[in-house]
């Protein structure tokens, strides 16, 4: 890092004062966009573990009785056949 530093040092010494204000506001403009990726990167990382938390949470609530997809497929037509 100190060598950039002095390679910046050097570049900046045949700069006039106007160029000083245009080489400050784009590092800034770096800056502030290098933190809003950080910032969408730790949004997206904190949503997927909230998604892996609930999951794991509603897993717990759903009883296992054993039964096979087709059992369940079965009860749920009984439960819904029309009587004529």
């Amino acid at each position: 890092m100190q060598s950039m530093a002095l390679k910046i040092n050097h570049l900046l010494e045949n700069l006039e004062e106007e160029d000083y204000d245009k080489a400050v506001s784009y590092i800034e403009f770096l800056a502030s966009a290098r933190k809003r990726e950080k910032m969408k990167k730790e949004t997206q990382t904190e949503g997927s573990e909230d998604v892996e938390s609930i999951v794991k949470f509603l897993t717990g609530i759903i009883p296992d009785t054993g039964k096979t997809l087709e059992e369940y497929r079965n009860e749920r037509l009984k439960k819904y056949e029309m009587f004529d």
